[in-house]
């Protein structure tokens, strides 16, 4: 493994798999930042497939981010308490978001998730800006306290059916604190 910053941005490099992942570095990163599909270090190309665990945790001045699609993975507390954090693009391509990944990113006021997510893990948006959610049909898991102190999230929609989400294992907790009370379905409302 190899340890680089290429173009702004610290990478993990596997010189087995050929694949990168952002990792944090000391100085943070502020601003809008755009992670590419493919980075290239001495003549060799690395495909870029996950955010890192804490890879922008307290990144203060990071305003938005764009994930490319070769990305699967978004490590726990990824972007933890990104205090000005205002727009991400989540890409079709990530299954699942770590544990508190976007908890403290204030200004986030929507999300919508991709359909290739099948699990949302713990605390993940514990943002209290957030007003709507997205959720696809594809995720069969959501963690505890997964919107805990979303005090302004007035409208979940799940793009799939009531059957459909009633299938869906729910941790503990994970409408804490959210004050809409239904689920908007494709065929109706989920009372919860």
């Amino acid at each position: 493994m190899i340890e680089k910053i290429i173009k702004g941005i610290n990478y993990r490099l596997n010189e087995e798999t050929l694949t990168a992942e952002v990792i944090k570095q000391e100085n943070g990163y502020e601003g809008d930042i755009i992670i590419p599909e493919t980075v290239v270090f001495q003549e060799v190309a690395y495909r870029v497939t996950s955010i890192g665990e804490r890879a922008f945790c307290q990144c203060e001045y990071l305003t938005s981010i764009v994930i490319p699609d070769s990305v699967t993975n978004i490590g726990q507390e990824a972007f933890e308490d990104c205090f000005s954090l205002e727009a991400i693009v989540i890409p079709n391509s990530v299954t699942s978001i770590g544990d508190r990944a976007f908890m403290g990113c204030i200004p986030l006021t929507s999300v919508v998730i991709p359909d290739s997510v099948t699990s949302i893990g713990e605390e993940v948006f514990c943002c209290t800006d957030l007003k709507s959610i997205v959720i696809p049909n594809s995720v069969t898991s959501i963690g505890d306290c997964a919107f805990r102190d979303c005090c302004f999230l007035k409208s979940i929609r799940f793009n799939g059916t009531k059957a459909q989400w009633e299938k869906i294992q729910l941790g503990d907790g994970w409408n804490e604190e959210v004050p809409t009370k239904f689920i908007h379905c494709t065929d109706g409302k989920v009372k919860i």
